[in-house]
């Protein structure tokens, strides 16, 4: 059976092993795909020797380089199926203004702008592209109508399976927890920060949890909001099952419109619902963990609602079994497998 890599192209080569994105799109599925017999290996663009890619090389959010295109062109001269892969809106510069990190002031435009624009010529170098949700692709069909891409869905990373139970009980105070992931989200939290202040001000018992970098000022009681830095992923999952209810707030953007349901599959896997901003692939988890808010002026309201026992026993009840028939890794492994195989030399 061949062998697939999996391979990081971003700055730090010493670090891929900690991306978030990478270890979703590429870790989670690596280890899925081993489970069904095949061999896969992990590794970073500056370190990879052209002989040890494998059949099948798969770049993770590639932007055009002098070291990616020499890499790019031996594999291929050795026959090898390239295929890109991409869990966010990156690779049009005509919607760089959109990124977080130009919105929240963190890059400047034009240095992102440069970013998009190095993935945009990327693209031509590949078999297929695969992408975490179905907007990505019909953005970019429409980008590049010439590409072959395929949906490969987020799912539940594989290490979690069997490792945690579901939470059953919430003890002391009903933890609200945020997990803003990088630090690009202060825009999005800030719009929800004055229904958690009067949330937290009517309810004692509530208490705000904020996991990773975010610049916001809220007022609470003492006790009521702790705050604490990115964590590593094996600390993750205790954290997020901390939680009684998980906050997903978002601008509405369209860069954000293409983002995938992590948070929800995330918490939800605990059995822990989450309160999120509309967008089409948390459509998909509707009835499997996502609460849906049209408006930012109804969080209120849908955390109150969740503070009712039977509207929150209805929200989790077997809510892990739920979460999985959309988000398994297995149906990940065979997405993906689907996907590539009009592309894959044999």
């Amino acid at each position: 059976m061949p062998s697939i890599t999996f391979i990081a192209t971003n700055r730090r080569p010493d670090l891929f092993l900690q991306d978030p994105s990478f270890r979703y799109r590429c870790e989670n599925l690596a280890l899925a795909l081993r489970d069904l017999g095949w061999q896969t290996r992990l590794s970073h663009a500056r370190q990879l020797s052209p002989r040890d890619a494998g059949k099948i090389a798969v770049f993770h959010r590639p932007g055009l380089s002098p070291r990616l295109a020499w890499l790019l062109w031996r594999l291929r001269r050795r026959g090898v199926t390239l295929v890109a892969d991409f869990d966010d809106l990156v690779f049009d510069p005509d919607c760089a203004e959109f990124s977080p990190a130009v919105l929240n002031g963190i890059l400047p435009l034009r240095t992102m702008r440069q970013a998009f624009s190095a993935s945009r010529r990327a693209l031509g170098w590949f078999d297929k592209v695969t992408v975490s949700t179905q907007p990505l692709r019909e953005h970019l069909q429409q980008l590049a109508p010439e590409l072959d891409v395929a949906v490969v869905p987020n799912a539940v990373h594989h290490s979690w399976l069997g490792e945690f139970p579901v939470v059953t009980e919430h003890g002391g105070p009903k933890i609200l927890t945020y997990f803003p992931g990088t630090r690009s989200h202060d825009r999005d939290f800030g719009r929800i920060v004055p229904a958690l202040e009067r949330l937290l001000a009517q309810h004692p018992e509530l208490q705000l949890q904020i996991t990773g970098r975010l610049q916001c000022t809220l007022r609470a009681a003492p006790g009521q909001l702790v705050q604490s830095d990115r964590i590593d992923f094996a600390a993750y999952g205790p954290q997020v099952r901390r939680g009684w209810v998980n906050l997903a707030p978002l601008e509405d953007t369209p860069f954000n419109r293409c983002k995938s349901a992590l948070k929800v599959i995330e918490a939800g896997f605990h059995g822990i619902p989450t309160v999120c901003s509309p967008g089409p692939d948390v459509e998909r988890f509707r009835a499997a963990g996502a609460v849906i808010v049209e408006d930012f002026a109804a969080w209120e309201d849908a955390i109150e609602q969740l503070l009712q026992p039977e509207v929150y026993q209805a929200a989790t009840l077997q809510l892990r079994e739920r979460v999985l028939e959309l988000a398994d890794p297995a149906g990940m492994a065979q997405g993906f497998l689907g996907a590539i195989k009009r592309g894959h030399r044999t």
